[in-house]
């Protein structure tokens, strides 16, 4: 019987398992290690490509799949190079995030049943109680730490940019503090023009978060009331900022107004009432506020129905004042003008000295000149401090 030789070329499998038994090194030694960089093929001699650079791992990560497809939109490739990359806003994720990694190819998962390969989420993925699944008709990875709760669409891979709010809200919704200024709690790895800074600390399991009991760390500079306010505003014309420091400090002619008699003020950072809320901050009146009976509100921007203003007077009757309701973002002096919170003098049955009003006579809190106010701090405090001559 003649005797035929038969040229067989060596599979791929077998030259895998070569490579394989040749090293020492397993496919889950982490993929930075600095011996995995040679050029041996490893996985890539099936799916990946053994030429490119990086550790074997990389090589070995879609395109190319199975099937030779490159294109990311083939559910085989999808964005196996975006998550295995660091990026702009994350660090590169490892295989066993998705996947079983198989020590070997005839590991239990691996090459023992068709495509497509079997996901199997890791501890990132189910960080913070999520439940991640891959819904295998729309090619979306829902619910994962790490795109929050968007579907992300694996065959249609984004760019940093074009990803950034889709996985939680600039801010998060509520009970996250409703500020878009993100570097005043998470400054190690994002800065105040909102880039990432140190993208391995994002996306990574761990909330990065300092912060200091100091209010001026938030808001505030000289004191804790704006400018600047959470948005990093210092305008008066900006909601945030308004007349804080007009209240805060006082004027010639009124009292510096304490931060409860408009807001609560919390002792700690997490305190409710605090950052439990959204913007704007709510406004709870106390103290001269509600002198004699008001019933103040924030509303449209203006201050209405408080007593510091003249909605009220001691004996029921109206001020009299030209504006009572004053905008509280108008910071030009034009508001606190003499006779805009009560009349001169008040209606009656206020004393009515028409022809020569001398309210010193009555208020020794003013100067003869009607004018000047020589105990400012006991004008516009909820008290009418007089003394009949």
């Amino acid at each position: 019987m003649a005797r035929r030789r038969i040229n067989a070329r060596p599979c791929a499998l077998g030259a895998w398992l070569a490579v394989l038994g040749a090293s020492a090194v397993g496919c889950l030694q982490p993929r930075n290690d600095a011996s995995l960089t040679a050029s041996v093929a490893r996985c890539a001699t099936c799916h990946g490509d053994p030429a490119r650079a990086g550790d074997y791992v990389l090589r070995a990560a879609p395109p190319t799949d199975l099937s030779g497809g490159t294109d990311p939109s083939f559910p085989g490739v999808g964005a196996h190079t975006v998550h295995l990359s660091t990026s702009s806003t994350h660090a590169a994720f490892a295989c066993s995030e998705c996947h079983v990694v198989p020590e070997r190819t005839d590991s239990p998962g691996h090459a023992d049943h068709g495509s497509p390969a079997t996901l199997v989420f890791g501890t990132l993925a189910k960080s913070d109680g999520h439940e991640p699944r891959y819904d295998l008709a729309t090619r979306t990875c829902q619910d994962s730490y790490c795109h929050g709760k968007s579907d992300a669409v694996w065959n249609a891979p984004r760019t940093s940019q074009q990803a950034c709010g889709s996985c939680h809200g600039l801010p998060p919704a509520l009970p996250h503090p409703q500020s878009e200024r993100c570097s005043l709690c998470h400054g190690a790895v994002i800065d105040d023009a909102m880039n990432i800074i140190s993208p391995e600390l994002h996306v990574n399991g761990v909330v990065d978060v300092a912060n200091t009991e100091a209010c001026t760390s938030c808001h505030g500079g000289v004191n804790a009331a704006p400018p600047r306010d959470l948005a990093g505003e210092s305008r008066t014309s900006a909601a945030g900022v308004g007349a804080h420091q007009t209240h805060v400090h006082g004027t010639a002619s009124s009292r510096a107004v304490p931060c409860g008699e408009c807001h609560l003020v919390p002792k700690k950072v997490l305190d409710p009432g605090h950052l439990d809320s959204a913007l704007p901050a709510e406004v709870i009146f106390s103290g001269a506020a509600l002198a004699d009976g008001a019933s103040p509100t924030y509303r449209n921007g203006s201050c209405q129905n408080t007593a510091c203003h003249g909605a009220t007077f001691p004996d029921g009757n109206a001020s009299g004042g030209t504006n009572t309701a004053p905008i509280w973002t108008k910071v030009d002096g034009t508001q606190a003008t003499c006779g805009t919170c009560h009349g001169l003098p008040p209606p009656p049955p206020h004393p009515y000295l028409q022809l020569n009003p001398v309210c010193s006579a009555c208020h020794e809190d003013i100067a003869a000149d009607n004018k000047t106010f020589v105990r400012p701090e006991l004008h516009a405090d909820g008290i009418v401090t007089f003394s009949v001559p």
